[in-house]
């Protein structure tokens, strides 16, 4: 039940609309070029600039392009986890990957390296050396970079392998999936 008490707005009208979801809706089109944008790496605040430039009424926010970004990521994942979709795309790209699991369906550690740079590492095979990134990702997990270096002192990441504990056990694993990869 609504009681009206006096008939008049206790504040000035808005001068302007900008940030209200209403105004800053995005049009099909843009949302086909934010996808677009997306899928060619483009960071967010070069495709708000991009929306910008096209329309100079355009009062989409920050906010709103991430929305998007969110929505067009899901669409192609379908309903396929990250965990899937990261294992689908490393069998699309011919990555060489293993993994363990704990419980049969979570993943523990995960390990890949593509296939060129198997070839790299067999004729530069002299240096490694192996990086650890401790927890800094979402799912707080360690990164391990194993790194090659040429005869002429150029670096290039021959595998990766994210590992739920920094273990020795964990780490034997990853070592030994390095050199059987190559």
């Amino acid at each position: 039940m609504v009681k009206l008490i006096f008939g008049s707005h206790n504040h000035a009208l808005a001068k302007s609309l900008f940030g209200h979801p209403y105004v800053g809706r995005l049009t099909k089109d843009e949302k086909i070029i934010i996808g677009d944008m997306t899928k060619s790496m483009v960071k967010p605040k070069n495709i708000l600039l991009t929306l910008k430039e096209h329309n100079s009424n355009n009062s989409t926010t920050m906010k709103q392009v991430y929305n998007v970004r969110y929505a067009y990521r899901s669409s192609i994942r379908g309903n396929n986890s990250r965990m899937q979709q990261l294992i689908k795309l490393l069998e699309c790209d011919q990555y060489i990957h293993w993994h363990r699991l704990m419980d049969e369906d979570v993943v523990h550690d995960i390990f890949w390296s593509h296939l060129d740079i198997v070839k790299l590492t067999n004729a530069y095979n002299l240096v490694f050396l192996i990086d650890s990134t401790y927890k800094t990702n979402r799912y707080k997990l360690s990164l391990f970079d194993f790194v090659g270096v040429t005869p002429i002192g150029m670096t290039f990441s021959v595998t990766f392998a994210y590992l739920e504990r920094e273990h020795i056990n964990n780490v034997v694993w990853a070592v030994e999936a390095n050199f059987i990869a190559s």
